[in-house]
């Protein structure tokens, strides 16, 4: 699959994207006294896609990583990952920053977060930041409204770019009992 000179540009920033201080909490992880470490700040323009979806003002909210957050990921998405192994690497863990800073979309599937509330003590709405890396990163981070001005990310992972088939070879071409005899 050939890529364009802009997707070829957002591949080459998101590996230098690494964060020294999430790769640092993510290494000393459970050793570390900190409970949450922070990976950046709502954009106004991410609050507002936020706040039509959700209904929730998230304004000025900081993004948190937090122990509960880094636990999820590394038992369902780690090296031994229970649903896959797309974040085993854990440089890809500290390149969230970039992916919440330079996000493709932001989607909302009325989905809400065990253990993280809104102001009024209701279930935080989960959303879903996503960012093409050649193949598709996303962070399901939950919102809250509260005093605090706190959105925790509860997931991560990473999907694989799908590879284009080749257009001039027809699908069925090489299904069985239509392959070319030999003579």
């Amino acid at each position: 699959m050939s890529h364009t000179s802009v997707e070829i540009q957002v591949m080459k920033d998101y590996q230098k994207s690494i964060d020294p201080d999430i790769l640092d909490f993510i290494n000393n992880f459970p050793r570390t006294s900190t409970a949450y470490i922070t990976v950046g700040f709502l954009s106004e323009a991410a609050a507002n896609e936020i706040q039509s979806l959700t209904g929730m003002a998230v304004f000025g909210n900081r993004i948190l990583l937090d122990k509960n957050g880094v636990q999820h990921i590394e038992k369902r998405h780690g090296v031994h990952g229970e649903q896959d192994q797309s974040m085993k690497d854990v440089n890809d863990i500290a390149r969230i920053g970039y992916v919440l800073a330079n996000y493709d979309t932001i989607e909302f599937h009325n989905e809400y977060a065990q253990g993280y509330v809104d102001s009024n003590g209701h279930l935080a709405p989960k959303v879903i930041f996503s960012k093409r890396i050649d193949g598709t990163y996303y962070v399901i981070e939950a919102c809250s409204d509260s005093k605090r001005k706190r959105n925790f990310i509860v997931s991560a992972y990473i999907t694989p770019a799908k590879k284009e088939s080749n257009p001039s070879v027809p699908d069925n071409a090489y299904a069985p009992g239509l392959r070319p005899k030999r003579s």
